[in-house]
């Protein structure tokens, strides 16, 4: 039975969204459910913690990959199309100033 919860755990998106201390308090939960050993429990709090961290990181990830699909299909300006218009505008507006009349 804890091996079910284990892996309906690790394989929930849920999990990316625990934080690292809820993440911490339901493994511990579990852990104490299960009977497990106190080094049992703290290798299994210890997993669920840093898959959690990593879902995380994964799902960070694949959104901003995917916003900054869909900005460019969009056509959408970025940060640096800004601040290469504005150097190229302000090397044209220095060399219209110095120019003579």
């Amino acid at each position: 039975m804890f091996e079910l919860i284990k892996k309906t755990l690790f394989t929930g998106v849920g999990l990316a969204a625990l934080t690292k201390e809820k993440a911490e308090e339901l493994a511990k939960e579990l852990a104490n459910t299960a009977n497990l050993s106190a080094d049992k429990g703290k290798e299994f709090v210890d997993e669920v913690v840093a898959r959690s961290e990593k879902a995380r990181k994964d799902l960070e990830e694949t959104v901003q990959r995917h916003v900054a699909e869909q900005l460019k299909r969009m056509n959408v300006a970025t940060h640096e199309d800004i601040a290469t218009l504005a150097e190229r505008l302000e090397t044209l507006e220095r060399t219209l100033s110095v120019r003579p009349e």
